[in-house]
């Protein structure tokens, strides 16, 4: 009795054995089946997608699609997924882009994470300055560096830095931004200044006091010296500001 009910329990056990590999053999075999899309492809159609959209004039464009995860399993589309900038988004140095299949039944949207480097000319500070410094050509040289996002996020013509003062302290070696820099201001609250006002091809002039700092083409009000009268004008240089009458 003892033999026949160890008999029987082995023949379960080898009977679940069986089933389990059998089913295992099952899903092996579905998988087999089934096309999944290709997650490089998905990643080179994403790096591709960035180059053709971005118009690079200077430098070498370099983007590097994010890994995507092994276990995401997705079916196949038929001809190439849609890849596409999401609304509100914009091309920098780490963009998304989205791929998305809209083969029927075969529907679904995935997001890719890329990273944009530019390998490009730039302007590169040869030593430190405080805020306010007003920057030249012999400030800075023209050095290839290989930069996150694009050359236009960066200054790369000594011209650039006409008009401009530094916002902030920079370091040495820094590579220069638009960010880094702001209109000089040409006139300073107090500065004595001729206001200049033109009416039926008749210009006046009249010396005025500076109520406020100012950069170029922007308005300030001055006081008139003589009438003690306040106007606001534009700001034309240094030392002149023309009042519309």
């Amino acid at each position: 009795m003892i033999l026949l009910r160890q008999s029987l329990a082995c023949s379960i056990a080898l009977l679940s054995v069986c089933l389990l590999s059998s089913v295992t053999q099952a899903q092996q075999a579905i998988n087999e089946t089934i096309a999944y899309q290709s997650l490089p492809e998905l990643q080179s159609l994403a790096e591709q997608f960035v180059r053709d959209t971005v118009a690079v004039k200077v430098g070498e464009l370099r983007t590097k699609a994010e890994p995507l995860d092994s276990r995401l399993h997705l079916a196949a589309c038929i001809g190439k997924p849609e890849i596409f900038l999401p609304s509100g988004a914009n091309i920098n140095a780490r963009t998304t882009v989205g791929a998305r299949c809209n083969v029927p039944g075969k529907q679904w949207t995935l997001y890719i994470g890329v990273t944009i480097e530019t390998e490009t000319p730039v302007l590169v500070l040869n030593h430190a300055v405080g805020r306010d410094a007003q920057l030249s050509a012999t400030d800075v040289v023209l050095d290839v560096r290989r930069v996150p996002g694009l050359s236009s996020a960066y200054l790369t013509d000594v011209k650039q830095l006409t008009g401009y003062s530094t916002r902030q302290n920079i370091s040495a070696g820094m590579v220069l931004t638009p960010a880094m820099l702001q209109p000089s201001i040409l006139i300073r609250r107090g500065q004595q200044v001729t206001v200049t006002a033109s009416t039926g091809g008749i210009t006046v002039r009249a010396e005025a006091i500076a109520l406020a700092d100012g950069t170029a083409n922007s308005r300030i009000r001055v006081r008139n010296l003589s009438t003690a009268k306040e106007l606001e004008g534009v700001v034309d240089s240094a030392s002149m500001v023309h009042v519309e009458l």
